[in-house]
C-alpha cells in the first residue's frame, strides 16, 4: 500500500521514466519547535519561484533531468512508528517502479531521515547538521529528532559535516565517527540549520556560527564522485510563504539537482 496525496506541482512525466522522484514528509512530532510540517508547502513555492538556470554551474538542472512531484505521504501526528511504516511502504513501492529514481525527500524533522535511509540502504550516510543527534534517547523518546543518527551509525557509514553542537554523552560516539570513510553508493542529508542562523532563521534549534552559501557548495562538492542515491533536506520551520529560510533550501535542493545532472553528462 502506498499512502500519497495530490501535489499542487504537476508534471507529464512518469515516475517509471524519471530520475528524480520528490517527495514532502511533513511529520514534525518529536520536535521541541514544531514548524517542520510546513516545510514541503514552503519549500515547493520557492521551488517554483527561484531561477532554473544557475550561473555557477552553467546548467539547468530542472530542464535537464526528468524530475516527478508525487505530493506528500499522509503521515500519522503523533506516531513516528506509523509514519515510518507509512514512509518504507512508500519508498519500496517507488523503487519497485523505478530502482534507479534518486529519491529527494523534504522534511518534516529530521526523524523522517531514518526509514528513508533504512529503506534505501546506501553504504554512507553524510549528515550536514549543526547537531549531532547521537543522543540514545532524549528526554526518554528513543526516536526523535536529536537520536535519528544513533540508530544510523550502529547501520550505517555515518560522516558528518557541519556539526558544532553536541551533549555530554555524545562525544565518546563523535570520536567514533572520525574515522569513517567515504564508499558509495551515498545518501544526503542536510538540516538547514547547518546554516548560520543570519542567513536560516526559521528552524526549530538555530545555532551560531553556521555555514554560508558558499561553505555549503564547498562541501557539497567533495561529494561530485560519490554515487548519490538519495537526499533530504529538513527541519526547515517557515513562518509562512515567500520565507527566506525556504529560499535557501530551494537553492540548495537547485545545487544538489544541478550535482546529478552534471554527473549524467
Amino acid at each position: 500500500m502506498i499512502y500519497l496525496r495530490e501535489s499542487f506541482m504537476r508534471d507529464d512525466y512518469s515516475l517509471k521514466d524519471v530520475d528524480i522522484c520528490l517527495l514532502g514528509i511533513p511529520f514534525d512530532s518529536t520536535s521541541i519547535s514544531h514548524g517542520s510540517r510546513f516545510g514541503p508547502a514552503a519549500i515547493r513555492e520557492a521551488l517554483k519561484d527561484i531561477e532554473g538556470y544557475d550561473s555557477k554551474t552553467g546548467l539547468d538542472p530542472f530542464e535537464k533531468l526528468r524530475i516527478v512531484d508525487l505530493g506528500d505521504i499522509e503521515i500519522v501526528p503523533g506516531s513516528y512508528k506509523l509514519t515510518a511504516e507509512r514512509i518504507t511502504d512508500t519508498i519500496e513501492w517507488i523503487r519497485e517502479q523505478n530502482p534507479d529514481v534518486f529519491v529527494l525527500s523534504l522534511g518534516g524533522e529530521h526523524l523522517i531521515s531514518l526509514p528513508v535511509i533504512e529503506t534505501l540502504k546506501p553504504e554512507t550516510v553524510v549528515q550536514f547538521d549543526a547537531h549531532a543527534d547521537l543522543r540514545e534517547d532524549f528526554i526518554g523518546n528513543e526516536y526523535s529528532h536529536a537520536t535519528w543518527a544513533y540508530h544510523i551509525a550502529k547501520g550505517f557509514n555515518l560522516i558528518q559535516k557541519g556539526v558544532r553542537s553536541w551533549s555530554r554523552e555524545e562525544e565518546n560516539a563523535l570520536k567514533e565517527l572520525r574515522d569513517n570513510k567515504f564508499s558509495s553508493p551515498a545518501y544526503l542529508t542536510v538540516d538547514i540549520d547547518v546554516f548560520d542562523p543570519s542567513i536560516a532563521p526559521e528552524t526549530g534549534l538555530p545555532e551560531p556560527s553556521g555555514w554560508s552559501f558558499d561553505e555549503f557548495c564547498k562541501n557539497l562538492n567533495s561529494l561530485k564522485k560519490e554515487n548519490l542515491i538519495g537526499a533530504d533536506m529538513v527541519e526547515v520551520a517557515p513562518s509562512g510563504f515567500n520565507s527566506p529560510t525556504a529560499f535557501l533550501a530551494a537553492n540548495v535542493i537547485k545545487r544538489i539537482l544541478c550535482m546529478i545532472a552534471k554527473n549524467k553528462r
